[in-house]
């Protein structure tokens, strides 16, 4: 049996953003990234196509272990709201039928819509599984097929994302810190098969990327978490 093999994967930006289930014209964050931002990072890297639901299904075999960095000891994680308008620049009537009419029903007005960023925010995430595949996401990280951000494109790397591929969790882990400028991880995010040990559910396994799909119910699937706190 081939020896396991973790890709190391650092998350670093002026802003983040992490919507789980989140529509409307309010669009919250996690407090980490979500197993399909990372998903949809890696699949971008190596240009995968959206509706491509049989390398998504083997990637959600792949082990995912998420850890919030600390910058330093005096600055923690921080969020800002800010606003996008959305339907200025419709103009048919595809484009226009979700947007609310006036009171006098005259036109359509443009909707304002309020949506969450992480600031100054670090991760360091594991990804294991597969050695092949783990190989092939650290090449492809470093010249990437399509561009890559951490859930909004607004929200581009301030940092290379792929910092290696390790034997030893503990060494992979280590350098995630180093590149954060910490000592150990605040918390660690990990997934179980056991309901009972989990701490929450999230739906945001991804079964497909297809855009038709959005809004179906059938784009992801759920899994259980772990959240550890390793720094009080």
């Amino acid at each position: 049996m081939d020896q396991i093999q973790f890709l190391a994967l650092y998350f670093d930006a002026p802003m983040q953003s992490y919507g789980v289930e989140s529509r409307f014209d309010r669009r919250a964050s996690l407090p980490w990234p979500s197993r399909s931002a990372v998903t949809g990072i890696l699949c971008a890297a190596m240009g995968i196509d959206r509706a491509d639901r049989t390398f998504l299904a083997n990637m959600a075999k792949l082990d995912l272990e998420t850890f919030v960095l600390k910058r330093d000891n005096k600055r923690s994680l921080s969020r800002m709201i800010d606003f996008h308008t959305v339907g200025g620049g419709y103009d048919n009537k595809s484009e226009t039928i979700h947007i609310p009419r006036t009171a006098d029903e005259k036109g359509r007005r443009t909707v304002v819509s309020y949506r969450e960023f992480l600031l100054d925010a670090r991760f360091g995430v594991l990804v294991s599984g597969d050695n092949d595949l783990i190989g092939k996401f650290h090449a492809a990280l470093k010249n990437p097929v399509w561009g890559i951000w951490f859930g909004r494109k607004c929200c581009v790397p301030a940092s290379p994302i792929a910092q290696g591929i390790y034997v030893s969790k503990n060494d992979a882990v280590q350098i995630l810190c180093k590149r954060a400028g910490c000592q150990s991880p605040q918390l660690r995010i990990r997934e179980t098969d056991s309901y009972s040990e989990g701490s929450d559910s999230f739906n945001d396994v991804p079964v497909t990327f297809e855009r038709h799909c959005r809004g179906m119910g059938e784009e992801f699937s759920s899994r259980r978490i772990i959240v550890e706190y390793l720094d009080q």
